[in-house]
């Protein structure tokens, strides 16, 4: 049995003159909709991540070092970022331009896919646009009684789940005024949150799962890694105002408000900790139209995805709701599926930081997140079956 072939569709979408983008649709060969490729002209030479491309494929993609590794039934390809030379099992292959590297994921020229994945890859250029035939990766032949004829359509259904507690280690997040640190409410309302997903048929994943330090860039390959469908990030919020309070969500995409700005800063100068390996790339407007092209068939699913967070949350905590926003959080760039970062609230304000404290609250929180996650699942399952 084959699994469905998939069908990338080149659309043009409008950028500024220095950045040429394009996106692929996806959509297999009945023609359903699966999402949505970026594209990035570069000279003229066209690249596409790697990532998307495997996770569209269903190959396996590791990452060693400065080496992606992808292994699909033609064999393993290896390639680094700046080497114009890819190893195949029967030799070496030169790209027509070395794969640029952009938050973990390497961009590689489509000309060369026919090179890289042999006959796993067709690439056809018709009408000024452009094709490419992912082919489908075949199962295990398996011996088995003969049985009725069965034209039943197999649907997507969402089964893993990333939850990532923020901060950790020597990373403690914000701390309340009875030394209330956010590592461990968040770790805390992670693990039950998880529990709760569990006991509903879902693979969980955690970033972390005891007092550890984990950069920021990891928690995003991680997800990547294990297949995620969804990237929850769980924190708690501060301000010089203990009067302020209530619970906010976030997704990626260039801030429209300096509040946005000031908790992207406030999150993102974790990186201070790091050891300096990696570089993050600046928030730039050209990095920000990468950035959101690399990720924006999922964009509009982490907006509707960080309201129902928004409603859910405020319910429970019976505080104010401070809204849906938008920011450049390094937490989330680099996720391949829909990703929403979560203030539970206020450890700075008082009602909050005892809501926070007591195991009914941080029990009452996750399960408010829980119910965001499962009525998010129902409308992503119904929206990929139509």
């Amino acid at each position: 049995m084959w699994k469905p072939q998939l069908c990338l569709i080149l659309v043009l979408l409008a950028a500024p003159a220095a950045w040429c983008v394009d996106a692929i649709a996806l959509s297999d060969t009945s023609g359903q909709a699966l999402g949505i490729l970026p594209v990035v002209a570069q000279g003229d030479e066209r690249l596409v991540p790697l990532a998307s491309l495997v996770r569209a494929a269903n190959w396996t993609l590791d990452q060693e070092a400065s080496v992606h590794r992808v292994t699909s039934p033609s064999g393993c390809a290896e390639l680094q970022a700046g080497n114009p030379f890819a190893k195949l099992p029967n030799g070496f292959v030169q790209l027509r331009m070395a794969p640029s590297e952009w938050d973990g994921s390497l961009w590689v020229p489509v000309v060369n896919l026919r090179d890289l994945f042999g006959s796993e890859v067709e690439v056809d250029l018709r009408r000024g646009g452009m094709r490419v035939h992912v082919l489908p990766v075949p199962e295990p032949v398996v011996e088995a009684e003969p049985v009725s004829p069965d034209t039943t359509v197999q649907q997507w259904t969402l089964n893993t789940v990333i939850v990532d507690p923020g901060h950790g280690g020597k990373d403690p997040g914000c701390v309340g005024p009875q030394g209330l640190e956010e590592k461990t409410v968040t770790l805390d309302i992670a693990r039950r949150l998880a529990s709760l997903l569990r006991s509903r048929g879902l693979q969980v994943k955690l970033t972390r799962s005891s007092d550890e330090f984990v950069p920021l860039h990891t928690r995003t390959s991680y997800a990547n890694q294990c297949r995620g469908d969804l990237f929850l990030s769980i924190h708690c919020n501060s301000w010089r105002d203990p009067q302020v309070r209530g619970v906010q969500t976030y997704f990626l995409k260039p801030a429209r408000s300096e509040r946005a700005v000031d908790a992207a800063l406030r999150e993102n100068s974790v990186v201070k900790l790091e050891d300096g390996s990696v570089p993050y790339q600046d928030l730039t407007e050209e990095n920000y139209i990468l950035l959101t092209m690399a990720i924006s068939q999922y964009i509009r699913d982490s907006e509707q995805w960080a309201g129902q967070v928004l409603h859910e949350a405020a319910q429970a905590t019976e505080t104010e709701s401070r809204g849906v926003d938008q920011a450049g959080f390094y937490v989330l760039m680099g996720a391949t599926m829909p990703a929403v970062l979560v203030e539970c609230g206020y450890l700075s304000n008082p009602d909050d930081a005892a809501f926070l404290t007591s195991d009914s609250g941080r029990q009452e929180m996750a399960e408010a997140l829980c119910n965001s996650i499962m009525k998010v699942k129902q409308t992503l399952e119904a929206n990929a079956s139509r």
